[in-house]
């Protein structure tokens, strides 16, 4: 099993043949013509058979499809108002004290305060927790005077969780109610979760000038926490025909995406504009032809061996000037 550092360094070593960027160059012209403002491009890298085996480069055909249209926002957990109880005191009296804090989770039956109070003939009365949840909010201070009916504290349930989703300019009109909705979280990586758009709300909210949709979320094993932040796409109901390619062929460089190219054993990157997600793939709207191989295993390896071999050949040219 070769590591992807060790894959790098060989695929330096084993290029036999490195066009240095040449403005007549495919993958310049694929650069230039994206528009992107961003640094030169990568060689393009030329393996022997050997090299290709080694490195065990793997690549695949893009396919065209049609594809539910999505955008992308963001958008933030939070609790279910419709989970979320007021623990009132049931009688008059004095507060025991408690070691109870916002953020404690509780199970239905235990007890979150104890009242002191002569109404009861033992002298005080437990106050349990309606249903399982995280105390929200507490209203009250160990030993303090309590009337009948006071409110004492907030539990919200977090077996199941709200999305707010922002949505900015006319992506309001775009989301409407029964839409789905794919969201991740940095903190729980490589999962994504569904669901469906519920309500949109009719007004901007002033802190984000934007309108807020909410999208419940079941939230098995409470991994979802509110306050958690998260990377929203929203389908439109409408279509977008482009090319399918695996999330893998993807390479991050700053603003831009790209990919590398692949024909026979000569690769060249190209920078793409990508559309919307589909399960472990995204649509591709410009940068690919139709059939065309993209490396999905290796890419970054290569893009950055071919900008390694530019900057040489570059400071080369640089000291003959000299």
């Amino acid at each position: 099993m070769i590591s992807l550092r060790v894959l790098g360094v060989r695929l330096l070593a084993l290029a036999s043949c490195v066009s240095l960027g040449a403005c007549e160059s495919e993958a310049q012209r694929r650069a230039e013509g994206s528009g992107s403002s961003g640094p030169g491009v990568a060689a393009t890298v030329q393996l022997t058979p050997r090299a290709l085996a080694v490195a065990g480069i793997q690549t695949e055909s893009t396919r065209v499809a049609t594809v539910p249209e999505t955008f992308a926002t963001t958008g933030e957990i939070e609790f279910d108002p419709a989970r979320v109880v007021a623990i009132n005191a049931p009688v008059g009296g004095r507060l025991r004290a408690f070691n109870r804090n916002v953020g404690d989770h509780v199970e239905v039956g235990d007890t979150v305060v104890t009242i002191e109070s002569p109404e009861f003939l033992a002298g005080f009365v437990g106050v349990t927790a309606p249903r399982s949840g995280v105390i929200t909010a507490i209203g009250v201070a160990p030993r303090q005077l309590v009337t009948a009916s006071q409110e004492l504290y907030r539990i919200a349930s977090v077996d199941r969780v709200w999305l707010r989703v922002d949505l900015y300019g006319d992506r309001s009109q775009a989301a409407r109610p029964g839409r789905p909705v794919e969201a991740t979280v940095p903190a729980i990586p490589n999962q994504v979760f569904r669901g469906r758009i519920a309500t949109v709300a009719p007004s901007i909210e002033g802190a984000t000038q934007a309108a807020a949709a909410r999208v419940p979320l079941d939230n098995p094993g409470r991994r979802l926490l509110p306050g958690m932040f998260a990377s929203v796409r929203v389908a439109t109901g409408d279509s977008v025909r482009g090319l399918l390619i695996p999330r893998s062929a993807l390479i991050y460089d700053g603003p831009r995406r790209l990919v590398m190219i692949a024909r026979d054993s000569t690769f060249f990157p190209s920078v793409v504009q990508v559309g919307p997600a589909l399960g472990d793939r995204v649509v591709v709207l410009r940068g690919v032809s139709p059939s065309e191989r993209v490396v999905t295993k290796g890419g970054y390896e290569l893009y950055s061996a071919g900008y390694a071999l530019t900057r040489g050949g570059e400071e080369e040219e640089g000291e003959q000037d000299r």
